[in-house]
């Protein structure tokens, strides 16, 4: 019972962040609306990471925010020792929050001698003494089972139906097309929630590559040392040529299941990296006759030739990803075609209602269930004003209203 009452102020939660996404951490902190832990992060002169935490946080509520896909290896020690510190310096409780989860395509073994990446990370963040996790939008669904501990799940597809109604002046006429069989879950839920037209690409290209690949090497003799480093020089060359489409390749293996032809497409996937998955996706489309693209993916990492593959496309219309990992480099590469959405305040809200343990299944919804919900929220919320607002005019007093953050149409969806 005293944990209960305790956990009905702010005044012991703790929002600290590391160093991968300190503008988002200071964006969660305003809108939870308590001030960023203070902790001192860095590195000693060998080289090691090094932690502190400078304010007490003992019998806290700890929320660390930490994000992968920048400076990964280092992000991941940094997080470790933050958890540790708050652990040993006696916190009631620790959950991490992790937009884009590190390492978290390694979620099964590649080859035969190849490590799953994300199964350890989580167990070291466990060893830790993490006691709860959310993710933003993994990359597979798989990644929960990888924990012994709560796992929240949620999913960014209600921020992006939102930009689309108030973004795409036409969208009631746009074509919604998952760039393989891994993202069609994710397209349809989009196409369900908005009632337009589901397309998938069937894509066995990467895949067949990959086997003569392998059958040309174990077929070629040893090269001579010239020939190495010649084929050295020309790697990336080799890399970016490898994705390129002929017609045979078109009508072998890519297939597109539904029509696009002269329509505008919705591109959904849940991260743009390499950008091979985006360039096949693109090329398709076009070979079909797709005129105008819009892609959207939860996490932009854009490494490799990604910006460059994406200035390229002559029917790309516009990437719209979220602020899971910091844009301010991409954004000065792509200009206007990048569209950033801000998940501070679904991530804001997901912290409040796990601190004062009310439910987070609202912030997971889309479709029906998402409306309904969402809409009872603001019936309630309006009755509770009404109540607040009988009751101060009774006593005379200044009119009461609810904190306006606390509600889930302004503090989730607000752009």
């Amino acid at each position: 019972m005293t944990k209960f009452f305790r956990r009905g102020s702010r005044s012991s939660m703790v929002v600290i962040g590391g160093s991968s996404h300190p503008d988002l951490t200071a964006l969660i902190a305003r809108r939870v609306g308590v001030k960023q832990g203070k902790v001192e992060l860095g590195k000693f002169k060998n080289g090691e990471t090094k932690v502190e935490l400078l304010e007490n946080v003992r019998e806290k509520d700890i929320y660390i925010l930490q994000t992968g896909g920048v400076h990964s290896n280092d992000a991941v020690v940094e997080l470790l020792l933050l958890i540790n510190a708050c652990k040993l310096a006696s916190a009631a409780s620790i959950t991490l929050i992790t937009p884009y989860y590190p390492y978290s395509k390694s979620d099964q073994k590649s080859s035969v001698r190849s490590p799953i990446a994300s199964k350890l990370v989580a167990n070291m963040i466990q060893g830790a003494g993490a006691k709860h996790i959310m993710m933003l939008d993994p990359h597979s669904p798989q990644l929960v089972g990888f924990f012994d501990i709560p796992v929240d799940s949620l999913k960014v597809e209600p921020l992006f139906c939102t930009w689309i109604k108030h973004n795409i002046p036409d969208w009631r006429h746009y074509t919604v097309v998952a760039p393989d069989e891994g993202g069609a879950k994710r397209s349809t839920m989009i196409a369900n929630y908005l009632e337009l037209d589901f397309a998938m690409i069937h894509n066995r290209h990467k895949k067949s590559l990959n086997a003569r690949k392998i059958s040309r090497d174990y077929l070629m003799r040893s090269p001579s040392p010239e020939q190495e480093e010649e084929d050295s020089t020309d790697e990336l060359d080799n890399d970016s040529e490898i994705l390129r489409l002929t017609n045979k390749i078109v009508e072998r293996m890519l297939k597109i299941s539904g029509d696009v032809k002269d329509k505008n497409c919705i591109l959904v996937d849940d991260m743009i990296d390499t950008g091979s998955t985006v360039r096949l996706a693109l090329d398709i489309l076009q070979s079909h006759g797709a005129r105008k693209v819009y892609i959207f993916a939860a996490h932009g990492i854009f490494s490799g030739d990604s910006i460059q593959i994406l200035n390229q496309s002559n029917i790309l219309e516009k990437v719209i990803v979220t602020n899971s990992i910091p844009q301010t480099e991409s954004k000065s590469l792509l200009g206007d075609m990048l569209d950033v959405v801000d998940i501070s305040g679904i991530i804001s809200e997901y912290i409040r209602r796990c601190h004062y343990n009310e439910s987070v299944s609202v912030l997971t919804d889309v479709g029906s269930e998402f409306d309904a919900k969402d809409e009872l929220l603001q019936s309630l919320v309006r009755e509770e004003n009404g109540h607040l607002r009988q009751q101060e005019v009774r006593r005379g007093g200044r009119l009461g209203q609810m904190r306006k953050g606390y509600r889930l149409e302004s503090v989730c969806w607000d752009n």
